[in-house]
């Protein structure tokens, strides 16, 4: 795994596709092809030396998780999201400050090329989630 990293905030939230895709069911390819993806600059891509489409490892002091790079023209460098959904939940905390809702913005995390890895499936990330492999 490349060891040159981006630093930048994380922030998470609903998108139009994503709720299409659960629409179909969350083990669904559209809801998996919606929801496990880092969407950044291309600055962050270059940077990484990759390409829109390419794996990375994003790492928070939650967790982290494998997902797709995907290019969003209107990011701001040092800024990223992944859709909410079980792959952002990898790397969001869950203290929700007594407010019942935890927080998915500004999470500081720095996000890796990882080429050559896997993206898991939604099963597959929950059942290694819940069984710690």
């Amino acid at each position: 795994m490349n060891k040159v990293g981006v630093a930048a905030l994380l922030t998470s939230g609903r998108t139009l596709k994503q709720g299409r895709g659960m629409e179909l069911g969350k083990m669904s390819k559209e809801y998996f092809d919606e929801v496990s993806v880092c969407e950044m600059d291309s600055t962050s891509l270059k940077v990484l030396g990759i390409s829109e489409g390419e794996i990375v490892l994003v790492e928070s002091n939650y967790g982290e998780v494998i997902v797709k790079s995907r290019l969003d023209k209107r990011a701001e460098p040092g800024v990223v999201f992944i859709p909410c959904g079980p792959y952002a939940n990898m790397v969001t905390g869950s203290d929700t400050e007594e407010s019942g809702m935890p927080n998915f913005k500004n999470i500081p995390v720095v996000v890796y090329s990882a080429k050559g890895e896997a993206v898991l499936t939604v099963k597959q990330l929950l059942k290694e989630a819940i069984e710690g492999n």
